[in-house]
């Protein structure tokens, strides 16, 4: 069937959606492999070693007003940046997850700030008191805590960021792509734009195309929410 199979055409019955699957899944790829580490380290700074000064109230301000930013907005700041100041090309995966990771950061630093607040302070106290330095005390036992509640709100974060269609307008992923992409570098869509571009077509046999598109992605959404809720439930400790 050329739906699952095909990457797009002008011809709705060649049309498929296997280009945007794998567009979205390299720019899905980059947000993650940016996105994780820097936000669990950056949630873990904030929350166990950062003094509470001036400096640290306001960064503190700034993430939970970045949370709320409009997704547009993250899309011309990587238009300004990673497009004109960097010279990276345009309708790439690679520049796709550099943008989302921006915008999923926000998300996941306040999630795991969450879950290293919820780690009862009994398991550092022990930690410390039987001679664990803060660094430590950090790796080897509130960090396996806290890692569920991280793992939930990052998944959560790539749902919103799979779902995101403004901000990749805005770095040229509405191009009409043919080619299945091989790489991080190749021109590619993502799913929702696809349905954005088919949505938009006159020819009225693409309303089927972005009917199933439509449905295939929200098949993604809820294996993710899904994903999500499982990870929880296996690695959630009692106290």
């Amino acid at each position: 069937m050329p739906f699952f199979t095909a990457g797009d055409s002008r011809e709705p019955e060649l049309a498929g959606i296997w280009g945007a699957v794998c567009g979205s899944f390299y720019t899905l790829l980059v947000t993650l492999i940016l996105s994780f580490p820097i936000g669990v380290s950056a949630a873990v700074y904030l929350e166990e070693f950062a003094p509470q000064n001036r400096w640290t109230d306001i960064i503190e301000v700034n993430i939970n007003n970045l949370a709320a930013v409009p997704s547009i907005v993250f899309g011309l700041l990587g238009l300004a940046v990673f497009l004109n100041f960097f010279g990276l090309p345009r309708s790439v995966p690679l520049v796709g997850g550099l943008v989302l990771t921006l915008m999923t950061l926000p998300t996941i630093i306040i999630s795991g700030r969450s879950t290293l607040k919820a780690v009862p302070p009994s398991i550092r106290e022990a930690s410390l008191g039987i001679g664990a330095s803060k660094v430590q005390m950090v790796i080897h036992h509130v960090l396996p805590q806290a890692m569920p509640g991280m793992l939930t709100g990052t998944i959560i974060g790539m749902a919103q960021a799979l779902g995101e269609t403004a901000p990749l307008l805005m770095i040229g992923m509405v191009a009409f792509i043919v080619d299945i992409p091989a790489g991080f570098t190749d021109p590619s869509t993502v799913l929702p734009v696809q349905i954005y571009l088919w949505a938009d077509s006159p020819e009225r046999a693409f309303m089927e195309k972005t009917s199933a598109a439509i449905m295939v992605l929200l098949f993604f959404l809820m294996v993710m929410n899904a994903a999500a809720i499982v990870l929880r439930k296996i690695f959630e400790k009692k106290w």
